[in-house]
């Protein structure tokens, strides 16, 4: 049976803590947190990294790998568990420390249910899907990606840290459930030789 009161604890925990140091820091990188919460919105700038991705042969695996994940992560998140959990955003209660946190924060207003986070979600199956595909070496760089939206959607209070708690977990599951779905439709013909047609660079090349 989940603990509500030990959730609350953590949210209210982690929220406070993010609210002080957007206080001690006076609000100092509001704007740029903004933009890059706002960069998340739909996930598009993903999904035009994953296409972008899919023009050249040494990238094409990851951009696959993160089209994929991107699908599953919006088929689970925003069209299952958001409308199954139904949970109301954190500002919603007037009297709790989260509304006061958000007015403080900048007032940023979402649509939808806030369990789990849409653009954490989208965040974790791009960058887990590159830590997935490239060498161990740098790609846990990769990782830094949804920590970074996550801590964006807590710092405007449009989420709990639970939220993105859980989509950090849904957009992992995605990304490894893509993973395989690629290895397995790739060994199709139709999709092999698709994977295997020259990249955009080598065209122009050609042509030159």
């Amino acid at each position: 049976m989940i603990n509500l009161s030990l959730i609350y604890d953590f949210d209210h925990s982690i929220g406070k803590a993010v609210n002080s140091f957007l206080n001690y820091s006076n609000g100092f990188l509001t704007d740029f947190l903004k933009f890059v919460t706002t960069l998340g919105n739909s996930g598009l700038v993903f999904i035009i990294a994953a296409i972008i991705m899919l023009l050249f042969v040494k990238t094409r695996k990851a951009g696959a790998i993160s089209l994929i994940a991107l699908l599953f992560g919006f088929l689970l998140t925003n069209l299952l568990l958001k409308n199954v959990v139904a949970r109301l955003r954190p500002y919603i209660d007037t009297n709790s420390d989260f509304y006061f946190w958000w007015k403080s924060a900048g007032s940023l207003l979402e649509s939808g249910f806030s369990f789990p986070s849409g653009h954490t979600t989208a965040a974790t199956g791009f960058g887990f899907s590159l830590f997935i595909c490239f060498k161990k070496r740098i790609s846990w760089l990769y990782l830094l990606i949804p920590i970074f939206m996550g801590f964006t959607r807590i710092y405007f209070m449009v989420h709990y840290a639970s939220d993105v708690v859980g989509a950090l977990f849904v957009g992992s599951v995605c990304s490894i459930g893509s993973y395989f779905t690629f290895k397995g439709i790739s060994k199709f013909k139709f999709i092999d030789k698709a994977y295997n047609l020259p990249s955009i660079v080598s065209l122009f090349k050609r042509k030159a």
